[in-house]
């Protein structure tokens, strides 16, 4: 199959996508036996492997995703949360962690202390409190000042995303775009911090290790 060649996909995956309505159906010629698939299904099987394997996004999460790009209307604000709930909810080891009581509302209080204008419901909001009940069970003693410098560090790096951003963006490739760069640059974000950490650890050595 030439799309296979074109996408760099197994034909078996392929069809898979078709039988699940992640990829449309290529449209029939006259006097042809085979389908024609054009470059918006070579790109509609790049964002979907991007989705996939960078994202590691469930493929309910990647439909969900992809209904939102074929929205017609649907503000960039609102394709935005899209991919925010798709990626919070592909942790399902900090999803079965429990919250410590108490914990929702202090990370309700340091996002109001931040100004941050962050929906009642964000799971983000509920990541924070899972990830604060483990550091306080872990170190018996967290206090919710300690995402500070993460948030500010975040802020900047999400200001120059948002301002790359149009506020409306119409064309399916457009918003397949915006989308894909936001997967796209959250691994790049984590790899960064990664190779940081290493890049210290190397160069100072671990917290307490003896210098020679």
């Amino acid at each position: 199959m030439e799309l296979s060649r074109r996408a760099e996909l197994p034909v078996p995956t392929i069809k898979f996508y078709l039988r699940e309505g992640l990829l449309p159906p290529g449209r029939s010629a006259p006097g042809r036996r085979h389908l024609d698939y054009d470059e918006r299904h070579v790109s509609r099987l790049m964002l979907i492997r991007t989705m996939t394997a960078v994202g590691r996004m469930s493929l309910a999460s990647v439909r969900e995703v992809l209904h939102a790009i074929d929205s017609r209307g649907l503000p960039i604000a609102g394709l935005c949360a899209v991919i925010n709930d798709a990626l919070f909810a592909e942790d399902p080891s900090l999803l079965a962690m429990p919250e410590r009581q108490g914990a929702a509302a202090r990370i309700d209080s340091f996002i109001d202390m931040l100004g941050w204008r962050v929906a009642d419901d964000s799971p983000g909001r509920h990541t924070l409190a899972r990830v604060l009940t483990a550091l306080e069970r872990l170190t018996g003693d967290a206090d919710v000042g300690v995402f500070a410098p993460y948030a500010e560090a975040a802020m900047c790096l999400t200001a120059l995303e948002v301002a790359s951003l149009s506020s409306s963006v119409e064309p399916d490739n457009d918003r397949a775009t915006v989308i894909a760069r936001v997967v796209l640059l959250e691994a790049g974000m984590a790899a960064l911090r990664r190779l940081a950490r290493e890049h210290l650890i190397e160069a100072t050595g671990p917290v307490g290790a003896e210098r020679t």
